[in-house]
């Protein structure tokens, strides 16, 4: 049987979203500090490929969200609003993409 290695960690897909906007943050202050054209296109696909990564584990945190909120049985009432809730932050976040990600950290110029 296959396990998560983190198990009982305390890690769970909380902190995976608050390590990935730490990580995303720090290379944005990078990105904004590179000097040369180079680098800075360097410097920029990191910032993408970060923010890429961050896109796709709060997608996962609110998959997550909605499987602990469905009902168990086929017999239980119809989901809660707030499954539904959570849907449109999906779509909302789907919709929005690694361009959405790069304006809430103030990084579209990282784009190439």
């Amino acid at each position: 049987m296959a396990q998560w290695l983190g198990q009982y960690s305390g890690n769970n897909h909380a902190t995976r979203v608050e390590d990935a906007e730490a990580a995303l943050r720090h290379a944005v202050t990078v990105f904004r500090e590179a000097g040369s054209s180079k680098m800075r296109k360097t410097k920029a696909k990191a910032v993408q490929n970060l923010a890429n990564r961050l896109l796709s584990v709060r997608l996962r945190l609110l998959k997550a969200r909605m499987a602990a909120m469905e009902p168990v049985s086929a017999d239980a009432e119809k989901p809660s609003s707030g499954i539904e809730s959570l849907r449109q932050r999906e779509a909302k976040m789907r919709e929005g993409g690694l361009l959405g990600i790069l304006v809430e950290f103030a990084a579209q110029d990282a784009v190439t």
